[in-house]
């Protein structure tokens, strides 16, 4: 039996290896880090997203080769402190163009983000040896019974079209595509309260 568990603070690195492993080949952040070393930009935003934010916020859930990562609603946004530590980052990891297509994509997201109160599933990784043995839907099943709990609605963005019937099994129904100018789509998906 699969059995998720929320991330405790020590889980941080091991939710960055898996991100990292999961979104490798993801069509967005490949858009976004370009080679050469994508793998190594990939690892270090995420080691810094997994201890500074992700693992923190109380809202990630993980099983051996997979986590979902949410943020519950009402979180405090970033303080200034945390943007200038991961823009020391992006400037020492990423070039200029990658910088560039992430703010580009960043502010696109947020323009579309829902106002309504509700809980938002940011990231869902396994990686991929562990791909199609269910830890996607286990670990979409525990972190929605907390959402339900809640009574609140759930939002995301999905970056691969392959996951959308996950998603879909899960309640989620699409409700725009969004995308940069020359870049991939995003399908913005919500689901309603329970």
């Amino acid at each position: 039996m699969i059995s998720p568990r929320l991330a405790a603070p020590g889980d941080a690195p091991e939710v960055a290896r898996v991100l990292t492993a999961g979104f490798l080949e993801d069509p967005v952040l490949t858009w976004i880090f370009t080679e050469p070393w994508r793998g190594t930009k990939l690892q270090a935003f995420f080691d810094f997203l997994a201890r500074e934010a992700l693992v923190p916020l109380g809202g990630t859930y993980v099983v051996g080769g997979g986590c979902a990562c949410w943020t519950p609603p009402d979180s405090p946004e970033w303080p200034p402190e945390r943007g200038e530590r991961m823009a020391a980052l992006a400037e020492q990891h990423f070039t200029v163009e990658d910088r560039a297509r992430m703010t580009e994509l960043s502010e696109l997201m947020r323009a579309h983000h829902p106002d309504e109160s509700h809980w938002y599933l940011g990231l869902v990784a396994v990686e991929p040896a562990r791909q199609g043995r269910g830890l996607g839907a286990a670990l979409l099943e525990a972190s929605l019974a907390r959402v339900d709990a809640d009574g609140l609605p759930a939002y995301l963005e999905s970056t691969n079209p392959r996951n959308r019937t996950l998603y879909e099994r899960h309640g989620f129904e699409a409700v725009e595509e969004i995308g940069p100018a020359g870049g991939p789509i995003l399908t913005a998906m919500w689901r309603a309260a329970a």
